[in-house]
């Protein structure tokens, strides 16, 4: 099956049509669609403060950009190729689940080396290998519903993740490079929003796919393949092991670590022993409506790039260990004390104002005899709050200390208080902080250890991996991922409103 040649991004999705194999998208021709592209320029540059010497950072500037020609887009269900037992036909999500941000992880991995294979080819594989990896992960074949009781459950029906092939008559280049593949991720054909910083809850969608993919062949013969998965289903640790389990069987191998998914493991005890009072990192919702949604921000957002090689994370290490009783300090907890510090001075803010930052915690090695191959959410956010002068004059030690000191309080006991704290509380009744960082607080979120650079599915190592964040993500987000090179060093991606943006740029020696 083929389409028109069109644009069909956001609220421009055609209409689609069903047949018997699958979905066709009936496109209305060439048009140009005024989304911000991302046109990046490269500058070696050296950080005020830091070790004085060059690093790669990225000036990003915002353009508009042209929906790719499509040559042809098909849309199918691809469901297990075994069927799940009715046993396992409803799965309770965990509090912590449920607690959860109910958004959308999008991870995009370009192979821009010329694919040798037939696009048919290694799109069948694909599918073919889907199948059989969501026989293990059956999960995400299913549907996010709400049960009986009215809660949030997964429904293990198979129904099949959404799978999109398409062909476009634009280079990846042309395109826009890694930067405009925000516009091919899938959602539309999923009849998903996608509109940034999107929450997708069952108030307003009678079901949710957890799975949703599209793979994309560009004239160059780069592949695309964006995969996003519902985020209370998984969490990036299970994300990512779905996709090394994936990547694996379309290769002709075993699965390395196949899924547990007994989600009462994150149950709260009996009898419980809640917390006393509210989590630093979430906030209970009052009786009045206006609390039960974040304001939206239309103040437009930039986006700033900093690579940091292995050797210069070593060398933070060593300079936030010196002057310090409590350290050394690991990687994470160094990066995220430097940008901490570097994003508040770029801020501007009235020193007597406080900052946060939000440091995300893998549980499964945290708690006692807990599987590491978990599927579903094991992660906890832990809070470290500042005055803005303190941030910004303190030295790197004492910053890297009051991450390290909240991170350390994540225990065992902690983190089983905390879910047993969700279900007194009620997870309809409270909400996470983080989607509402904006202009002081700051939340890192780390995907260095990711085997984004070993997802080869046949066809290559991808040449670049990562978050398919928005061109205008969240304020106070940022991303710290691998980079291609595989040499230890770290791509840092930073939101920040316009005026602390260019503050940030100036900072770090930018300039265009």
């Amino acid at each position: 099956m083929s389409a028109d040649s069109g644009g069909w991004f956001r609220q421009s999705l055609q209409k689609c049509c069903q047949s018997d194999d699958g979905f066709q998208w009936q496109g209305a021709g060439y048009r140009e669609y005024q989304h911000v592209r991302l046109c990046a320029k490269k500058f070696s540059a050296s950080i005020v403060n830091f070790l004085g010497d060059p690093i790669d950072c990225r000036l990003i500037t915002m353009v508009s950009f042209k929906a790719p020609t499509i040559k042809s887009c098909v849309t199918s269900l691809v469901s297990p190729e075994l069927p799940t037992i009715p046993e396992n036909l409803h799965l309770a999500f965990s509090p912590a689940d449920l607690a959860d941000l109910r958004i959308f992880t999008p991870v995009i991995l370009l192979y821009e080396t010329p694919v040798d294979s037939e696009f048919e080819t290694l799109v069948g594989n694909l599918k073919d290998s889907l199948r059989k990896v969501l026989v293990e992960y059956y999960p995400l074949a299913g549907r996010i519903a709400k049960g009986e009781n009215g809660v949030a459950e997964l429904l293990c029906d198979d129904r099949g993740a959404y799978f999109t092939q398409m062909v476009v008559e634009e280079t990846l280049e042309e395109f826009g490079g890694r930067d405009a593949c925000f516009g091919i991720m899938g959602m539309g054909a999923a009849n998903l929003k996608c509109e940034g910083f999107q929450v997708y809850t069952l108030n307003e969608y009678k079901e949710i796919p957890p799975l949703v993919i599209q793979v994309t062949l560009f004239k160059c013969k780069a592949v695309a393949l964006a995969v996003n998965w519902h985020h209370q289903v998984a969490d990036g640790v299970s994300g990512f092991s779905f996709l090394k389990a994936w990547s694996e069987v379309a290769r002709g191998l075993p699965i390395t670590s196949p899924p547990d998914h007994r989600r009462h493991l994150m149950s709260a005890r009996l009898p419980p022993h809640p917390l006393e009072g509210c989590p630093p990192e979430y906030r209970v919702l009052s009786a009045q409506p206006q609390e039960h949604h974040a304001q939206k921000s239309t103040q437009s957002r930039k986006k700033v790039e900093i690579t940091i090689s292995g050797e210069e994370i070593q060398q933070l290490k060593k300079q936030a260990a010196e002057g310090s009783d409590s350290g050394p300090f690991s990687s994470g907890v160094c990066i995220s004390a430097h940008l901490w510090k570097l994003v508040t001075a770029a801020r501007g803010l009235n020193r007597d104002d406080s900052t946060s930052i939000f440091s995300v915690l893998d549980g499964r090695t945290r708690m006692k005899d807990f599987p590491m191959n978990y599927f579903g959410n094991c992660i906890f956010v832990r809070k470290a709050v500042s005055s803005v002068g303190d941030i910004v004059d303190m030295p790197l030690c004492q910053v890297a200390k009051l991450i390290h000191d909240s991170i350390h309080g994540a225990t065992d006991d902690y983190i089983r208080s905390v879910l047993d704290w969700f279900e007194v509380t009620g997870t309809q009744n409270i909400v996470h902080n983080r989607p509402s960082i904006g202009t002081h607080d700051l939340l890192p979120t780390f995907w260095r250890f990711f085997p984004i650079y070993e997802l080869d599915f046949g066809f290559g190592k991808p040449t670049y991996g990562g978050r398919n964040s928005p061109p205008a993500g969240a304020a106070g987000f940022a991303a710290v991922s691998p980079t291609p090179s595989r040499d230890g060093s770290v791509l840092i991606t930073v939101y920040l409103y316009p005026d602390a943006a260019d503050a940030l740029i100036s900072e770090l020696g930018l300039g265009c």
